[in-house]
């Protein structure tokens, strides 16, 4: 590993931020280093009192303790990396202390500095782990958010990075080290977690390396994380503020991008090596399915242990490149209270719906990817008695009901049974509520239908993909069912995602809101979409745009409401919710 000096752009800079940050107070020509060979370095092999040392897998680094600051070592060095100062030389180490993360690197302002491994040191290290962590080369102009384990930059070029920090760059030597320990401990009968200090131990007795405690502290996290984990994705996949992890290829040139929920997509320092070590990260996250990803089959969906989606593909599928998505298992389950002051939904159509839901409509949940369509059929469901029977139909579990009486089936592709199976299945159960996690072709539409149609229990609900309830009603239409069956759909609850760009404060910000509500009515024999509330975008407000007919009926009939009653209970409704009160059931 060097460092490298676009020296165009760093004439340009006047505050040398890059040495202000130096651990070591180097001077500028010390960025020069070539890292020599520590066995054939001219300035070690000057240096009278012996104070270089190698810190790292062939970085030298200079005791001050030992120096006399005599200066033979800085004569020696051809490239004058050597810094004299206070009596003492000092030199780059690359911050090896630091996992390899140079400061220099990390401050400078115009991406200027760049860290670079050798050839031969990224493929040791792809080769013995099959993924990486790097630091990316387009320095930081500013750190938008610093965590414990990570932190958002924003490079000189206007990218947004994820920077893993907890799980280190090694180096090519460290990472085979790591591996011939994995190896050691698979090899073991009992794969415990004592039994990885244990193989540790083994390899470094056999192979004579001496590790200081904090050393062996540093590789124990590793190889813990890499044992009982995914490595770098674990951390990932642990961080809350992570809707998507997503991968388009392999090489430093394709590292994984993440969605964070506060800046978007964002480039992430980690990447995968080659097709095989994406093939066996996604099958070591699928270990607990019946689901893999092989050249037999190319193309698989699953659930991870931590609940979390999984689409994984490789050639020929994906065309040239292996590519996966994460979407992540948000374990906050957001309730309806907080939805209404986050602006997702409007305190009379809250009001509106917790009646509606209490009377048993069945509900449609339509919107676009990433809308939140789960996440508010959660919140809704709270408006559902606490007593119910609830048969849940999903592929991929996601949806957290409070129930107690709650059934809950999921899909098994590779036997034959899937949600059209699922779904008649339920209807021998007995069920007071149905809720199919997410509806997507002609079987599962039909099959969701039929609920509605045979008067499933109390209502039936599901999520579609769809930016409108006209668009949603013509969609089912066309993947088989008819007009006539669609009458049975009470309510079409419509939640799209999108940005808001305000030109004059050069600033994006994403949307999420409710933005109609309708009900599917009958109207001269044919259908009809009559639309409650509808989102004003000038305004920002979900606003009344006409009177219900159909869920208003069902309404009144099962609390014995007249007109007046439903409206002024409606009114006192919406009243508790401004104020933060709970309308569960």
């Amino acid at each position: 590993m060097r460092l490298r000096v676009k020296e165009e752009k760093c004439s340009e800079c006047k505050t040398r931020e890059c040495l202000e940050n130096c651990p070591n107070r180097l001077e500028f020509n010390s960025l020069n280093c070539r890292h020599c060979n520590p066995e054939t370095a001219p300035c070690a092999l000057a240096c009278p009192k012996n104070a270089f040392f190698e810190s790292a897998e062939g970085i030298l680094s200079i005791n001050e303790e030992k120096c006399n600051g005599c200066g033979k070592c800085a004569e020696a060095c051809e490239f004058n990396a050597i810094t004299l100062r206070d009596g003492k030389a000092s030199k780059c180490d690359l911050c090896a202390g630091n996992g390899f993360r140079p400061a220099c690197v990390e401050s400078c302002p115009n991406g200027s500095l760049k860290a670079e491994w050798t050839r031969e040191e990224l493929k040791a290290k792809e080769s013995a782990l099959g993924c990486a962590v790097f630091t990316p080369g387009n320095g930081r102009k500013r750190v938008l958010s610093e965590r414990e384990n990570h932190c958002i930059i924003e490079a000189s070029n206007g990218e947004k990075w994820y920077l893993v920090k907890e799980f280190p760059e090694l180096s090519g030597q460290e990472a085979l080290l790591v591996r011939e320990i994995l190896e050691e401990f698979q090899s073991m009968p009992e794969n415990s977690e004592k039994n990885i200090a244990g193989a540790m131990e083994r390899v470094l007795e056999t192979r004579m390396v001496e590790l200081d405690q904090q050393q062996r502290e540093y590789f124990l996290g590793i190889l813990f994380s890499l044992v009982h984990g995914f490595g770098p994705v674990s951390l990932l996949l642990e961080d809350d503020s992570l809707e998507e992890i997503a991968l388009i290829g392999v090489g430093r040139e394709r590292p994984l991008r993440v969605y964070h929920h506060a800046f978007g997509w964002c480039k992430c320092n980690v990447y995968f090596a080659d097709q095989k070590s994406v093939a066996n990260m996604v099958n070591r996250m699928l270990l607990k399915t019946e689901r893999r990803l092989s050249l037999s089959t190319p193309r698989v969906n699953g659930v991870l242990p931590n609940g979390s989606r999984l689409n994984a593909t490789i050639p020929p599928v994906s065309f040239t490149q292996p590519s996966f998505t994460i979407r992540k298992f948000n374990s906050k389950k957001f309730t309806i209270q907080e939805l209404v002051r986050n602006k997702t939904v409007s305190a009379e159509t809250t009001a509106f719906l917790s009646m509606a839901l209490e009377a048993d409509c069945s509900v449609l949940i339509a919107g676009n990817t990433g809308s939140g369509k789960t996440t508010t059929l959660n919140a809704l469901f709270s408006f559902v008695p606490k007593s119910d029977r609830v048969v849940v139909v999903e592929e991929t579990p996601e949806l957290q009901l409070e129930h107690d009486h709650v059934v809950r089936l999921n899909t098994c592709p590779r036997r034959g049974i899937g949600m059209p199976e699922l779904i008649v299945d339920s209807l021998r159960m007995r069920p007071d509520r149905v809720v199919v996690g997410e509806i997507r072709n002609r079987e599962e539409v039909t099959a969701f239908i039929d609920t509605l149609l045979a008067g499933q229990g109390k209502g039936s609900y599901a999520t579609f993909h769809s930016t409108s309830s006209l668009e949603a009603v013509k969609r089912l239409s066309l993947l088989g069912v008819k007009e006539i069956d669609l009458c049975s759909l009470d309510l079409v609850v419509v939640q799209k995602r999108w940005d808001r760009i305000d030109l004059g404060k050069g600033t994006r910000r994403e949307m999420r809101r409710v933005t109609e509500v309708s009900e599917v009515l009958e109207k001269n024999s044919r259908l009809a979409v009559n639309t409650l509330y509808s989102y004003n975008y000038s305004r920002e407000k979900l606003e009344p745009k006409a009177k219900s007919k159909k869920a208003s009926r069902k309404i009144q009939r099962a609390f014995s409401f007249s007109e007046k009653a439903f409206r002024k209970e409606l009114a006192r409704r919406k009243r508790l919710v401004e104020r933060g009160k709970s309308l569960c059931a």
